[in-house]
């Protein structure tokens, strides 16, 4: 028997993007500040969840739903089983969007919307790979274990879960519709780790606030920082001036509030796994104000951020650059900043992914 996939794909080509754009239209970021125990990563990846599992019960799936932390449901028999593991979280939207991030359109033959390649337009891609074999009636020689995540972009803390569960064995191979679907002969490893520093100043600039970032796996796009000291505000704004001529890629601003001025700079946001792609709004920041009079754990911070972490995408200045023949360089994404003077502990997060031949020894 000869299947003609493309054809039977084209067939259904109306219902895919029924489908896929119902899902698109969720938010199904995580919100911590939502999360409780009926949602543990908030309600946007619960709502994606329970949609998915619906469309597979409505297609003769028998589903189950793993406490709102993940779903999955079976076809097929055999000995072994192969499990295709999709995620339904999505990092947050961010802004500069020319169309609404939640609301999927089609321009030029392209599909615009959060999560239209990371990861639901894949994993619907291969959901329908599924149903095609589904309704052709053709045998499979092992059973498909179809798992369905809620946390692949903050922690995996939907995998943890899932493995843990008494009632969930392993498969015995599988693949992930992600990344540069639809294959990928290796994965690099990946690992946060986090800078710490006290909120202490000591010089006669004071930082007071330095926030930016979204998500570890994020470049950020915007950095915003509250100072005071001997600085007036047309000083400030003469400088910034000169500064966003010289990187004409930022665009920033300077309010004051008070006896504080708030200092903004905004770059360009991009996957963590290609900070090169992005424009750290967080780094240019910390490079402007590396010209200020501070001190302390305070300077300390800023200066880091400014002379270590600024473009370095490779980790060289970290002295952990390594390149594989076959995957390529490891790469450091510098993700979210977070001082507040006073505090006893900030950190920057720094989201290394490494090649075969290195580790996190």
């Amino acid at each position: 028997m000869t299947v003609d996939f493309k054809a039977e794909v084209e067939k259904r080509r109306e219902d895919l993007l029924a489908d896929l754009f119902s899902l698109l239209e969720i938010n199904s970021e995580r919100d911590d500040s939502q999360a409780d125990k009926e949602h543990p990563f908030g309600p946007g990846p619960v709502k994606a969840l329970e949609h998915f599992l619906a469309m597979a019960q409505k297609d003769g799936y028998k589903t189950r739903n793993i406490d709102n932390y993940v779903g999955d449901f079976e076809f097929g028999q055999g000995d072994e089983t192969l499990g295709i593991f999709a995620h339904l979280d999505v990092v947050p939207a961010g802004s500069g969007w020319d169309t609404d991030p939640y609301k999927p359109v089609i321009k030029d033959g392209k599909l615009y919307a959060r999560g239209s390649s990371d990861d639901k337009g894949p994993t619907l891609a291969a959901y329908y790979a599924l149903k095609i074999i589904k309704e052709l009636g053709l045998p499979t020689s092992k059973k498909v274990r179809f798992v369905l995540g809620t946390d692949e972009e903050s922690g995996w803390g939907d995998m943890d879960y899932y493995f843990a569960h008494p009632d969930v064995e392993k498969p015995d191979f599988g693949f992930a519709p992600d990344a540069e679907f639809p294959i990928i002969n290796g994965e690099k490893g990946n690992i946060t780790q986090y800078l710490h520093f006290s909120g202490q100043n000591a010089g006669p600039v004071v930082l007071h606030s330095f926030k930016g970032g979204l998500r570890d796996n994020m470049v950020p796009e915007s950095a915003q920082a509250i100072i005071s000291g001997q600085l007036s505000q047309a000083q400030l704004e003469a400088k910034l001036d000169d500064f966003l001529d010289a990187y004409p890629v930022l665009s920033g601003s300077i309010e004051a509030q008070g006896d504080c001025f708030v200092i903004e700079i905004v770059g360009k946001a991009a996957h963590g796994s290609t900070p090169e792609e992005g424009v750290n709004g967080a780094t240019f920041l910390a490079l402007f104000l590396n010209q200020f009079d501070f001190a302390g754990p305070a300077k300390a911070f800023i200066d880091l951020s400014a002379n270590v972490l600024h473009e370095d995408f490779d980790g060289q200045k970290l002295g952990l650059a390594y390149t594989d023949p076959k995957m390529g360089a490891l790469s450091m994404n510098a993700g979210i900043f977070d001082f507040e003077e006073g505090a006893n502990d900030n950190t920057i997060t720094l989201n290394f992914r490494y090649p075969q031949g290195t580790d996190t020894a």
